[in-house]
């Protein structure tokens, strides 16, 4: 099964950037919220098309629930107020699992990826660790969708300059990353703590798209 399949060998994409990542996620049950009008077709302003569908949508193609196996029913509860995300860009494609929720009337995403590596060698596969990213999530008047991925320059610096306590390990080599160890519930007082603070550019971020729907004709 596509999902199943597709949960291993994936936190390799994102600890090559430069986003904040964490260990748990960024939201708890009682946050999450879950908006239909996310759904469909998208272009982002790079030309990368994205497509998203409800979570419990693909987990059930060709896999009705009465018939589900252990494992796929374990994920059909555990994201079924989450969605199936799948960009394409440059014939490379990379998928997502993104958790909707708010804080404080603010929207967000958790961005958990997946994908599908069929070539994988297994003592890499071994190795890798999945991570979870706060992403920023904005609906513009023209009904454009901007999203923006929590910058780990900004974390770094509120580190250094000791204005933040919140459970991490830096991990990398030479170019060190930070990972958050927190739980999902020290995660969210530090994002409203993060929104409150009088930072004009606390959004300021290298990795952001902004969405166009894209005609269901087209």
């Amino acid at each position: 099964m596509k999902i199943r399949n597709s949960l291993f060998a994936i936190c390799l994409l994102l600890f090559t950037s430069c986003v904040v990542k964490s260990l748990h996620p960024f939201y708890t049950k009682e946050t999450i919220s879950f908006d239909k009008n996310f759904i469909g077709k998208w272009e982002d302003h790079k030309k990368g098309k994205w497509e998203v569908i409800a979570f419990v949508d693909e987990i059930t193609k060709n896999n009705p629930v009465e018939k589900m196996k252990k494992d796929d029913l374990k994920l059909y509860h555990k994201f079924n107020k989450s969605y199936f995300i799948q960009r394409s860009y440059r014939d490379k494609e990379v998928i997502f699992i993104a958790t909707p929720f708010i804080i404080n009337n603010q929207k967000f995403l958790d961005f958990f990826p997946i994908n599908q590596e069929n070539g994988v060698d297994n003592l890499l596969e071994s190795h890798l660790v999945y991570t979870h990213s706060l992403v920023k999530y904005d609906v513009q008047k023209n009904g454009k969708i901007e999203i923006k991925w929590l910058d780990e320059d900004k974390i770094e610096a509120l580190f250094k300059d000791k204005k933040i306590k919140i459970k991490h390990e830096k991990i990398g080599l030479i170019d060190e990353k930070y990972l958050l160890t927190a739980k999902s519930d020290e995660l969210q007082r530090f994002i409203k703590k993060y929104m409150s603070s009088k930072d004009t550019e606390k959004w300021k971020t290298s990795t952001k798209y902004v969405l166009s729907k894209i005609n269901a004709t087209d």
